[in-house]
């Protein structure tokens, strides 16, 4: 009898144990947020990840009724403040813009960064997926990828591209492998800086996200030649994708949402929730689809293997491209 006393007396422990963080997180989360968020962007303004940032902060700052900061932090193809969030509190008041250049790329081309791109970061979601297109300016004689391949074989000392990230720096370097053509890359720190530099005739091609490219398209003063993208894209049906030319050519790149490793679960989840309800939106979904992303489908442990499996995949596409680690 006693005995049983003791058990059922430890099993009512347990439970006021359970109530009691269970009614500390719920105090907790109705705490959050309580003051700013900073949104660090690891890039300048005006490309796909500042914009997607920012549409994402409005969102935010309107359910969570609180300041949302989108906080630019440009610098070595993002490592820059991507480890300015590794470093912060993980109290879900700073969050990051993750990308395939942060998560995946700088893995490779990199012989050392300074983050684990899984172990150091809380994987929350997708917001979206794009391509890019490469352009040219509008009195290039150039009217097709398979020109531009062949002028610069032509003349391989006279083809400059700029890239600020890996996209736009992979898509060139793999359309050299696969094609042998011949142009010299120009590092920048935000695509805005490579545009001007392409205006002002310094490169002779750059390859862009969509999102950028379409203010750029629009303005008449580029030529496309080709998407990278797996098929055409649904706003500029006109324009080939390069894999139509040169089949098997495809690369895509991602936008997702990240926190510190070591986020508090009641903060996680709240962020979470967050941004599973935004892509539910109808709303919110139109403004992704006008920044010509494709809007994120996966739930957070789905999209937790994708970033593991993007990893994989840029380790070993790179190699094949011929680029080694600085």
């Amino acid at each position: 009898m006693q005995h049983q006393l003791f058990k059922f007396s430890g099993f009512v422990k347990y439970l006021y144990l359970v109530l009691l963080m269970s009614l500390s997180l719920q105090a907790f989360s109705q705490n959050y947020p309580k003051k700013n968020i900073v949104f660090v962007v690891p890039f300048g303004p005006g490309g796909s990840g500042d914009l997607m940032a920012r549409t994402f902060a409005q969102y935010l700052e309107a359910n969570l009724k609180q300041t949302v900061i989108v906080d630019n932090k440009p610098g070595a193809d993002g490592m820059v403040g991507t480890e300015f969030v590794k470093n912060a509190v993980p109290d879900g008041y700073t969050i990051l813009l993750t990308t395939n250049t942060t998560m995946a790329a700088n893995s490779v081309f990199y012989k050392k960064i300074s983050y684990d791109p899984l172990k150091d970061f809380e994987h929350i979601g997708l917001f979206g997926t794009a391509a890019s297109v490469a352009l040219v300016p509008k009195d290039s004689p150039l009217n097709s990828i398979s020109d531009l391949v062949a002028a610069t074989k032509a003349n391989p000392d006279k083809f400059f591209y700029g890239h600020y990230n890996s996209a736009s720096r992979m898509t060139v370097e793999m359309l050299k492998t696969r094609t042998g053509a011949k142009l010299t890359g120009i590092p920048y720190k935000s695509v805005g800086s490579a545009l001007q530099d392409f205006y002002g005739g310094q490169t002779q091609a750059i390859f862009i996200e969509y999102p950028p490219a379409k203010a750029q398209i629009a303005g008449g003063k580029i030529k496309a030649l080709g998407v990278t993208g797996p098929t055409r894209f649904r706003e500029w049906p006109t324009i080939p994708a390069i894999n139509e030319t040169y089949p098997g050519f495809e690369l895509s790149f991602y936008l997702g949402l990240g926190a510190p490793a070591g986020l508090p679960q009641e903060v996680l989840q709240i962020l979470t929730t967050q941004l599973e309800t935004a892509l539910k939106d109808p709303a919110f979904i139109a403004k992704v689809n006008n920044l010509e992303l494709d809007p994120g489908k996966l739930n957070r442990d789905q999209y937790q293997k994708f970033v593991r499996s993007e990893k994989e995949r840029w380790a070993k596409i790179v190699p094949e491209a011929g680029i080694q680690p600085e």
